[in-house]
Parts: C-alpha cells; sequence; structure tokens
C-alpha cells in the first residue's frame, strides 16, 4: 500500500507565489511594514531595527529569521545599532527555540548573495535553525521533499510565549568562567 505525505501548504511556493510583496516586489519588506505580530504572518517579535519571523518554507520545525526593516543587501551596509539588536536577537532565537524543542544543535548564520544561497539576495536576512542528530532523511535527496512534522501555526503557537515575555538572554560567559 502506498503512503501519502500530504504537505498543501506547500503548493504556493511549488506555484512561485503566495507571500504577499511590497511594491518594489520584497516580501521581507512587506512584512517589515506591516507592524503587525500574528498567527497570520508568523511574525514572532518587532524590535526597533530587526524583527523575527518564522521562515514560510523551513528547513526544519522553528526555523527562524531575523530580519533588518531596511531593505539592504550586504551585511556592512547594516548599521552599529541594528547589527547588535539583531545579534541580541539571534541570541533569544537560540534560547526560544532550546526552550521550546530541546535541539541537539543549531545552525545560525546568512546566505549573502545569489551565490550564497540567498533566496532573497537584496534583502539580507539570518536564519536560526534547531538541528537534531537524524534530522535528515531520504526524502529531500530522491523526492525533492522535505518532510515537516509541524505546521507552521503549530510552530507559531510553541515559539510565540518565548517572545511576548521578556527578551532577556543568558548572560554570556567568558572563556574564564
Amino acid at each position: 500500500m502506498l503512503d501519502q505525505l500530504w504537505a498543501g501548504w506547500r503548493q504556493s511556493f511549488i506555484e512561485g507565489g503566495g507571500a504577499q510583496r511590497d511594491a518594489s516586489g520584497c516580501v521581507l519588506c512587506f512584512l517589515g511594514a506591516s507592524k503587525e505580530t500574528s498567527l497570520a504572518n508568523f511574525v514572532l517579535y518587532r524590535g526597533e531595527f530587526n524583527y523575527v519571523v518564522l521562515n514560510a518554507y523551513p528547513y526544519a520545525p522553528g526555523h527562524m529569521m531575523v530580519v533588518p526593516y531596511l531593505h539592504l543587501a550586504e551585511l556592512m551596509e547594516l548599521r552599529e545599532e541594528a547589527w547588535r539588536e539583531n545579534a541580541m536577537l539571534l541570541r533569544k532565537c537560540v534560547a526560544a527555540l532550546g526552550e521550546a524543542y530541546q535541539p541537539g544543535g543549531y545552525n545560525v548564520g546568512a546566505n549573502l548573495g545569489r551565490a550564497g544561497g540567498a533566496a532573497f539576495d537584496d534583502h539580507i536576512h539570518f536564519h536560526v535553525v534547531p538541528r537534531w542528530i537524524g534530522d535528515t532523511n531520504f526524502m529531500t535527496s530522491v523526492a525533492s521533499m522535505r518532510v515537516m512534522p509541524e505546521s507552521l501555526p503549530s510552530a507559531y503557537r510553541r515559539l510565540y510565549p518565548h517572545f511576548s515575555t521578556s527578551l532577556e538572554v543568558p548572560e554570556a560567559r567568558t572563556s574564564r568562567d
């Protein structure tokens, strides 16, 4: 008997659309300009210079992005205060994922430029992906499909409480601690 795997929420991606965009055509600017933090847009937190949003096409459950409001393509264009807030939010994402999912590790970083793998190569953004030992399977290789064990609304509901309260992150330790 053939099993069926349903992932209907990915159809808009396959068809090349689905995400709303601003006048310039940038979905990240559209999300940044909406000023809304809700399940409807998967924005978890809005800071002064950056916001945190679930990736609509995640590599793993809980995959988040920290996105500057300014439409910038180059890392060096990000102002110092925006970079500091960005780094704090990356740490908060890791802390929230640790509490909500207890992953075995994380991928944290940015794909810079089209050659670097950026789907949005003209609007810099930073990924935080929880990882677990054994979280890969053959589906990606043989079927060009990724199996997601949790829906975006479920991931949002799991993570939102970690952003709706204090944004404090654990104190940084030095190598001498």
